[in-house]
């Protein structure tokens, strides 16, 4: 467990003359990995202390608020297989010990998981079918019933209820305190205040992505100058800002779990899922009035996860801002457009509930409205022709029941005829980011001299393996098979098991 040649730090936090607590292990982030690390770290004989960003009530981060669903390889050896067909040409920085302790841990999350109480039933989600082993994928929810819920969360939330793990909320990690080019320690704001926190053995980052941190989405993603997340609002890249500060190498930046077409409220923090399934009579189009994608859920039919399969190749989902859904009146009949089920609004507590028949949007001027197609143009600043042709051309498609332009489904083709017409500005948002520091085979964090920082390790969607096509649930199984590794190997350290071990 020990690092290879130091490094020099960008900016380094001295330890302070006082520390004001200590504890062996500090997990930054209580999700699913920072869960799994604590529970871990505790069980392998540390004292544990996880510290929340987020107050109490909003706890759990993406974790809580996902579908709450685990990808299990019934195979590591075919998961490996299916892994690197994900990756392609992404996967020059990913080792195979990496890639071996990612496999039999994935594999291990089933039997961890009945261990704590919970009862798997599969349901058929294999993302990339077409990819060489992905036979081996099984999704598993936690007991029968709809994606979503929370129903793996409260298992995991009960676990450590059950070990009394120590969390203090509303408590953001600020730094991380370097020693001798050693992690020592946290310096965190709580109630307005600095507090220095010593770590005798380690500190696992599990904090998240940066997903609600615009000026790094810009950086780093390219085509999204503005984008919302629909997970929780604290995910703003902290501990990428405090890995750089000790030296920490940055991978996977770039790849994002998105974007999703979505409906943003002034005065929430996140990102609404959209409720299609309802209607046929709507299409989505770009800045020129024209439609980019085959519409449907979240973004389009045959959306992956915000990657789509365009000329034989997977890429991200264009996003031609600004974008608008545009139908008529007899969608707007059909039900509410902004009600979804997994999302951050939802799980706490719908922050908005919309309307059954939509008029309350259209009342606030969410939705604008007008008697033709010209004027509706004119009111949402488009070419009123393009879109009178865009949407005379979709009405032709649906009435011969084939989507030449885009390839739509039958059944989801309904003329847009009915006036008013209506038009709603969507957002580009993100389930989550898979980018941060570069983690090894031990869960440890990677500095830029290719040399592991001592004592600091990471998990879960911090610092993500996937490196461009993702199947669905693997941020979570990943959050379990990492926060296993780094809670171990950081309770490892300065214990006589660890000294015996290295």
């Amino acid at each position: 467990m020990r690092s290879r040649a130091p490094r020099k730090a960008t900016i380094m936090t001295p330890a302070p003359l006082h520390w004001d607590e200590e504890t062996d292990v500090i997990v930054v982030g209580y999700g699913y990995a920072g869960a799994t690390a604590a529970m871990t770290a505790q069980e392998a004989g540390a004292q544990v202390l996880l510290l929340e960003k987020a107050p109490e009530a909003h706890k759990g981060g993406n974790s809580r608020v996902s579908a709450n669903i685990v990808f299990w390889p019934a195979d590591a050896e075919t998961a490996k297989v299916y892994f690197r067909s994900m990756a392609g040409p992404y996967m020059d920085d990913i080792s195979d010990e990496l890639l071996d302790v990612w496999a039999t841990e994935m594999f291990a999350n089933k039997a961890w998981l009945e261990g704590l109480g919970m009862t798997p039933v599969e349901m058929p989600y294999v993302e990339f079918p077409e990819l060489a082993g992905s036979d081996c994928v099984r999704v598993l929810l936690n007991g029968e019933g709809p994606v979503g819920g929370e129903r793996l969360w409260r298992l995991v939330e009960a676990a450590v209820e059950a070990r009394h793990v120590p969390i203090s909320y509303d408590t953001p990690a600020v730094s991380l305190v370097m020693e001798e080019r050693r992690i020592v320690g946290v310096i965190a704001e709580r109630r307005g205040k600095r507090v220095a926190i010593r770590a005798r053995r380690g500190v696992v980052l599990t904090c998240g992505g940066f997903e609600n941190n615009p000026a790094m989405i810009r950086n780093y993603v390219d085509g999204l100058p503005r984008v919302h997340p629909v997970g929780t609002p604290y995910n703003t890249g902290d501990g990428i800002r405090m890995g750089l500060e000790v030296g920490a190498d940055l991978w996977h930046m770039s790849n994002v779990s998105g974007p999703i077409l979505s409906f943003k409220a002034p005065d929430i923090p996140v990102a609404q899922w959209l409720n299609l399934p309802h209607g046929q009579s709507f299409v989505f189009v770009g800045a020129d009035g024209s439609r980019f994608t085959m519409e449907g859920e979240p973004c389009s039919v045959g959306d992956a996860h915000g990657k789509v399969k365009r000329h034989g190749h997977w890429g991200r989902q264009a996003m031609p801002l600004p974008i608008h859904m545009i139908f008529d009146e007899t969608y707007r009949k059909h039900g509410p457009i902004g009600k979804a089920g997994a999302d951050w609004d939802v799980s706490h507590g719908n922050l908005y509930d919309w309307s059954d028949d939509n008029l309350r949007e259209v009342g606030k001027g969410w939705i604008k409205t007008a008697g033709t197609l010209r004027q509706l143009a004119k009111l949402i600043d488009l070419p009123p022709a393009a879109l009178e042709h865009t949407i005379s051309r979709f009405n032709e498609s649906a009435r011969n029941g084939a989507d030449p332009d885009w390839g739509r489904k039958p059944q989801t083709l309904g003329a847009i005829e009915a006036g008013p017409f209506y038009a709603m500005e969507l957002t580009p948002a993100l389930v989550n980011t898979q980018g941060g520091p570069r983690r090894n085979a031990q869960a440890q964090i990677v500095g830029t001299d290719g040399s592991a920082i001592d004592r600091l390790f990471s998990a879960g969607e911090h610092g993500s393996i996937y490196s461009f096509l993702y199947q669905g649930g693997g941020n979570i199984a990943e959050c379990f098979a990492f926060g296993r590794v780094a809670g171990r190997n950081a309770a490892l350290c300065g214990s006589a098991a660890g000294a015996a071990r290295a």
